[in-house]
């Protein structure tokens, strides 16, 4: 091996050494722009980018502290910072690693100073002064912080068929709702009369659902399905056909007044993931131009395990404004957990490595599933909640019926229980319960995800709106 070649296969190495040695050596800043902050479940972006000096986070005071709800204040003559919240008053000088909260001095492990004309303070103690919880991310690089105050997330709701009754209960807990389904016909257009056997329909009481969403500040979104991966192929096969259902979509969303579309595409084929991609670049582009928003549900996958390979979630993350990880039905054709919070958090961390956590949302399938021995499945609610659709059951009736208990499973965080019906039969059910709801409304603060879809309204219950009400509330945009 020739002198030159072998210097130039060391050199990335050494490239890395003499950052690290840059970036530990005393007094190093380093701009910190890719460094998130989340305060209160919300990402927070600054005038001045953050930086980190002596490996403290330092961000703008008059940013930091507004935004968590102090009074701030700069004397440009001693170059003192001053911040007020409730009895607690926090004062911290340019250059000193002294501070003081009410009138006590606190040692600092970085002072604050003054870059691109604005002065920076110690982030982790400049929130803790006020009584927040900071919580450092290393996988994202994301600040997490808590005042104690209710944190604000995105709440999606699919509306579906029997949904009606759901919404009208529960529509100022949400976001923005997928309020009104269309799918492809045989030749590729969009309609909205599907026809049979498509087991979709338009969701009845849509219109009303319309009106009270635009009027209470919720957004509306075309949801347009489609699960046939043969007439995906046909549609995204040139970009003439990939244009004209571009043209097709937006006209119906400036015609109907949508804030946006769900596109919801299953089954993909592998060979199309390219077009796909072509596709929901050219949709975002015209969307965006309308002044309107896309965003895309996705089936999950992790590091593992990538059963869906049409689907690629960096590409698509880039073009889309969030996009919704269906993380249930992992595998239901076998009784075991189908959206444990173990899995989940899989599924969404291979997602936040290719899409930016606050364009994420964390789809809650709230149901479960009843597996006789010997075949048969049947979907489970935890009770009737004025639903009638054929071929449910519901935890409660089966618990009067046949004494079926459930226990919660440690690993999972799921609910299981077995029965035995009047033939004989034994049956085992996992499904979500409040639990395992509060277990994954949790993981997305932790992460710092933009918030939760749930699929769908009409399945809900009050305990289902209390245990996620506990974790944060509805964000409105």
């Amino acid at each position: 091996m020739s002198k030159k070649s072998i210097i130039w296969k060391l050199l990335p190495g050494m490239l890395a050494m003499v950052f690290m040695l840059a970036a530990f050596a005393p007094g190093y800043a380093l701009a910190a722009s890719y460094v998130k902050i989340m305060i209160n479940g919300q990402l927070v972006s600054f005038d001045v980018p953050p930086v980190i000096e002596q490996g403290r986070t330092l961000v703008p005071f008059r940013g930091i502290g507004e935004t968590i709800g102090a009074s701030v204040s700069w004397d440009q003559n001693t170059r003192t910072i001053s911040a007020i919240k409730g009895d607690k008053t926090v004062i911290l000088k340019v250059g000193s690693t002294t501070a003081y909260i009410n009138q006590n001095p606190v040692k600092l492990d970085a002072p604050p100073v003054i870059r691109n004309n604005r002065t920076l303070v110690p982030l982790r103690f400049f929130s803790e002064a006020f009584g927040a919880s900071v919580l450092w991310q290393n996988a994202t690089r994301t600040v997490i912080i808590n005042t104690g105050e209710k944190l604000s997330k995105y709440i999606l709701g699919y509306y579906y068929s029997q949904s009606y009754d759901d919404f009208m209960k529960n529509y100022n807990k949400l976001s923005s709702t997928a309020v009104k389904w269309y799918t492809l016909d045989d030749n590729g257009d969009v309609t909205d009369n599907y026809g049979s056997p498509r087991y979709i329909n338009v969701p009845d009481g849509y219109e009303e659902v319309i009106e009270l969403s635009r009027a209470n500040g919720i957004k509306i979104y075309m949801l347009i399905f489609e699960s046939n991966g043969d007439k995906l192929q046909k549609v995204l096969s040139t970009l003439e056909s990939r244009k004209r259902l571009v043209n097709q979509i937006v006209t119906i969303v400036e015609r109907e007044g949508y804030d946006g579309v769900n596109i919801d595409f299953e089954y993909l084929k592998a060979a199309d993931k390219d077009k796909f991609i072509e596709f929901i670049k050219g949709l975002s582009e015209a969307l965006h131009a309308s002044g309107k928003s896309l965003n895309i549900s996705l089936p999950a996958k992790t590091e593992k395990a990538d059963w869906w390979p049409g689907y690629d979630y960096g590409a698509l993350g880039t073009y889309c404004d969030f996009a919704v990880l269906m993380a249930y039905d992992k595998n239901p054709a076998s009784p075991e957990p189908q959206a444990g919070i173990d899995w989940v958090e899989d599924v969404v961390d291979y997602a936040l490595a290719r899409i930016p956590a606050e364009k994420i949302l964390l789809g809650i399938g709230y149901f479960g599933y009843d597996w006789a021995t010997g075949g048969g499945k049947n979907t489970v609610l935890a009770t009737r909640n004025g639903i009638s659709i054929s071929g449910l059951l519901f935890a409660d009736e089966l618990a009067a019926k046949y004494g079926l208990k459930f226990t919660q499973d440690e690993k999972s965080g799921m609910a299981y229980g077995k029965y035995t019906d009047s033939n004989g039969v034994l049956h085992q059910i996992w499904m979500e319960n409040e639990a395992s709801v509060d277990a994954k409304a949790k993981l997305v603060i932790q992460k710092g995800l933009k918030g939760i879809a749930l699929w769908r309204l009409g399945y809900t219950t009050p305990s289902f709106w209390d245990t996620i009400y506990n974790n944060f509330q509805a964000v409105k945009e």
